[in-house]
């Protein structure tokens, strides 16, 4: 099952990171950026790597980020998501600048859509009864694959950038960049606000969680097109979930 919900540009870009790492700090390393691959489109282990090492629980970049999208929103896949650079992201701000993202307007209200996957109920709890620790890095492999196809279909869908408006719009096809992060546990949470005027934050209940494994994929709301443009993705999912 994949819901989604929207990311307000306006937001505060510090709570939103501390949301989805649920409090940890940014990892140090990564093994996925600690050696080069002989082959980028051979699967290497260091994912389950990654798994066993808890960093995976930290966010990861979607697989095959395309260059255009990459340059427009300053993300340098080969390096460690840091908390200031998605901070930056998510309030519609390049992550390696703090800039504002190019072409953005009024209607730039949005800054990514939160696509949240989970597995059937009985794969979750196969997860948490596993019996080793390489029969549970397996099936969450097997999870993420799993996702990461899934996001990758929707990508293609959303990765269109509109252009002009009324009877002279069109659509330009671009790509569009993700950040996924595991997540174990469904927990309730509140919204609170930062004061009268202050932006508005999703803080879980501490309270013990139902075991409930869920991959939130963040899609920033930019698509970089062949053209040169930066455009926004739709705005209305609802004709597509």
């Amino acid at each position: 099952m994949i819901t989604y919900r929207k990311i307000s540009a306006s937001g505060g870009g510090k709570l939103i990171v501390a949301y989805l790492r649920e409090q940890q700090p940014e990892p140090e390393k990564d093994a996925r950026f600690e050696r080069q691959r002989p082959d980028p489109n051979l699967e290497t282990g260091d994912k389950l790597t990654t798994y066993y090492t808890g960093r995976e629980d930290r966010g990861a970049w979607a697989p095959d980020i395309g260059n255009k999208i990459a340059s427009a929103l300053g993300i340098d896949v080969t390096k460690i998501l840091t908390d200031e650079a998605l901070a930056r992201l998510f309030e519609a701000k390049r992550a390696d600048t703090g800039e504002a993202w190019a072409n953005t307007g009024r209607k730039r209200e949005l800054s990514a859509f939160d696509f949240t996957a989970s597995p059937d109920k009985t794969v979750t709890l196969a997860a948490e009864m596993a019996t080793t620790a390489e029969e549970r890095a397996l099936i969450w492999s097997a999870i993420y694959h799993a996702n990461d196809k899934a996001t990758a279909f929707i990508a293609k869908e959303v990765g269109v950038a509109r252009r002009g408006s009324g009877n002279h719009s069109s659509v330009e096809e671009g790509e569009v960049a993700w950040v996924s992060f595991r997540h174990h546990m469904a927990r309730p949470v509140l919204k609170l606000q930062d004061g009268a005027k202050g932006p508005t934050a999703a803080v879980e209940v501490p309270v013990p969680g139902d075991p409930q494994s869920h991959i939130h994929n963040l899609m920033f709301n930019a698509v970089a097109t062949e053209s040169g443009h930066l455009g926004s993705g739709p705005m209305d999912m609802s004709g597509m979930m």
